[in-house]
């Protein structure tokens, strides 16, 4: 009672013809190794009811004629459409993603990049009315014109930030990158900021990894600016940096001695905008922590953070050897 006669004319007639070819080969390839090179693959066939189906086929020469062609040939099909589109539908849902957070990044650049003309337009006629008008300007008219002039240059920098922010990850080239060259080049480059701390900023013997250079500068500076900027005021800052190869990947940490972050707030950090103190008290954008998380998951890692209230705070960053892009 089969639907089908047992030979190879039967299924090449309902076989995908791209998928055909394909099959033919892994066959040959099979049969011209006696059966050291494995025969399976997935193919579309064509069912009766007229719709699409994927099937896994699995097969090996058993049998063999005395001129070294192939006899009998044993294996299995097994139905793997529910799968394949079990698949499908994820690596839509991912592309759909994907391009969400293109739009998602495009439009934060042209928002921030658009807003800058108007800021600097606040900026230079506020300049120039205080030119204009300033000696006749009373106390209080000279405080709120102090409080325009912050006001637009808080939002310029933070406008500033959200570029670098949307920007981040577009030009990217993976290299070997040394941590220890990174790291002298950051704290140079903050080296006002630790001199007028006092600060003490150790590392050595760190890694040269694969990843991106300008992004783990960036994450870095970010890290030890973080540190630098909460540091205790009653102690001298202490900013430890290390590293280790841990299960096939590179385990980073940033510790410092400062004010430390309290329980409640750390699931929070990362969240971009998410300030834990008012900007009388600490300046700031709440963007670093969101752009080292998003330098982190460029380098398909992860970043965690654990703290004890005023004695310190840990940043741990945990890295592949080797980054697939």
């Amino acid at each position: 009672d089969h639907e089908m006669e047992n030979k190879p004319e039967s299924w090449m007639k309902i076989i995908n013809q791209d998928d055909l070819k394909r099959v033919l080969k892994i066959y040959d390839k099979h049969v011209e190794s006696k059966g050291e090179v494995p025969y399976h693959c997935e193919v579309r066939y064509r069912h009766k009811n007229g719709s699409t189906i994927w099937v896994f086929c699995r097969g090996r020469v058993i049998e063999w004629a005395p001129d070294g062609s192939p006899v009998r040939m044993v294996g299995c099909h097994v139905d793997i459409t529910p799968l394949k589109e079990a698949q499908m539908s994820i690596k839509q849902n991912a592309d759909e993603l994907l391009q969400k957070n293109k739009d998602l990044e495009q439009f934060a650049y042209a928002s921030s990049h658009d807003l800058q003309e108007p800021l600097r337009n606040i900026l230079n006629f506020s300049s120039l009315l205080r030119r204009d008008a300033g000696p006749k300007l009373n106390e209080k008219e000279g405080r709120y014109m102090d409080l325009i002039d912050k006001a637009a240059n808080r939002m310029s920098k933070l406008m500033i930030e959200l570029l670098d922010y949307s920007r981040l990850g577009r030009d990217r080239v993976l290299s070997k990158v040394n941590l220890n060259e990174v790291l002298e080049d950051v704290v140079d480059d903050l080296n006002r900021v630790v001199k007028a701390k006092n600060a003490k900023v150790t590392f050595g013997n760190l890694p040269t990894v694969i990843g991106y250079k300008a992004e783990l500068n960036s994450l870095f500076h970010n890290l030890i600016h973080n540190a630098l900027k909460f540091s205790h005021p009653d102690r001298t800052p202490l900013i430890e940096i290390k590293g280790k190869r841990k299960k096939g990947k590179w385990e980073f940490t940033v510790k410092d001695n400062g004010i430390g972050i309290r329980e409640e707030y750390l699931d929070k950090i990362f969240v971009i905008f998410r300030k834990l103190h008012s900007e009388k008290e600490y300046e700031g954008s709440g963007i670093g922590l969101a752009l080292c998380k998003k330098i982190v998951a460029m380098h398909k890692g992860e970043i965690s953070v654990s703290s004890v209230w005023e004695k310190g705070t840990t940043f741990t960053v945990t890295i592949p050897n080797k980054i697939n892009e």
